[in-house]
């Protein structure tokens, strides 16, 4: 199974301004695990990547997956995309689970960008590569082709100047581009991102940044692991932290004195917002999510 699989209605290919909202995403679907374990195996021993993790995001909602390296942050974006099945424990997307009729459909529904964008491309040009998953799916070929023109022109990749091009003889950053376009082509209702800010230069982790609030804002559901705890509380509405496999936080960000303990147990700081508010003398819990937004709040 592909982590690229997704379905979706085929909207119109007018070119777009990185970041502005789509037509024919549909709203997000809802995320459940609970109890879910799982194992790799090495030299014939168990060893747990995952422990009895549980949590919710609600469809529309947005969860910050944070953690140290190893703590199973991609082995759990593996087992909820369909590409691992837990030992225990349980997926559910929109309330239903492997057993139920709708949970196939709904698992073409969930896109899933990898860390390292070359595990996904692999076509001659970017366009050949965009249009695998729709293609896949047995779209008509103009749905395929306004599909794809789309995904680019969303990511900042314009078709007329990047469809023709050989995916590797992009940058890095433009590489993780495509290999999103590849996901956004299909218009996931859920989407898993998996490191997705990490080698890229500041320009475009802001315009990743403005592809995904818009993605949030016409209500797909957002699933990001980072270590980037500002980009973090700029896009995630929760936090869901992972050590050894274990679920140490779920919910809502916590800047109490409490929550603020767990963080630095975790070896993670508070957002810099979080903390400028704090110095300043006001509600921690009430920080802007964005330079834009404190700007605001401060004039």
């Amino acid at each position: 199974m592909s982590g690229r699989e997704a379905v979706g209605g085929a909207g119109p290919a007018e070119p777009r301004a990185p970041g502005a909202p789509v037509a024919g995403l549909a709203p997000g679907i809802s995320l459940a695990a609970g109890g879910v374990s799982f194992s790799y195996e090495e030299a014939k021993a168990p060893i747990p990547a995952l422990c009895d993790v549980s949590f919710e995001l609600p469809a529309g909602g947005s969860l910050a997956l944070m953690g140290a390296s190893g703590s199973g942050k991609s082995t759990l974006l593996q087992v909820i995309r369909g590409l691992d099945a837990p030992e225990r424990g349980f997926v559910l997307l929109d309330g239903h689970g492997p057993s139920d009729a709708p949970y196939a459909a709904l698992q073409r529904e969930v896109g899933l960008v990898f860390q390292a964008p070359e595990l996904q491309l692999f076509a001659v040009t970017a366009r050949e590569d965009v249009a695998f998953g729709p293609r896949r799916l047995g779209w008509p070929e103009a749905e395929v082709t306004a599909a794809v023109d789309t995904a680019l022109d969303l990511v900042g990749l314009p078709p007329q100047h990047f469809a023709v091009r050989h995916p590797y003889a992009l940058s890095g950053g433009e590489q993780r581009r495509l290999a999103l376009a590849g996901v956004l082509a299909m218009r996931p209702r859920l989407l898993l991102l998996d490191e997705p800010f990490v080698s890229l230069d500041p320009g475009t982790r802001r315009q990743l940044v403005s592809i995904l609030r818009s993605l949030k804002d016409i209500g797909v559901t957002l699933l990001l692991a980072t270590h980037d705890v500002d980009l973090a509380w700029a896009l995630c509405d929760e936090l869901l932290v992972l050590d050894e496999g274990r679920v140490m936080a779920a919910g809502p960000w916590d800047f109490s004195p409490a929550g603020g303990r767990l963080l630095a147990a975790n070896r993670l700081r508070e957002p810099f917002f979080v903390e400028l508010w704090r110095r300043l003398g006001r509600d921690a819990q009430r920080a802007p999510r964005s330079a834009a937004e404190a700007a605001e709040a401060l004039s």
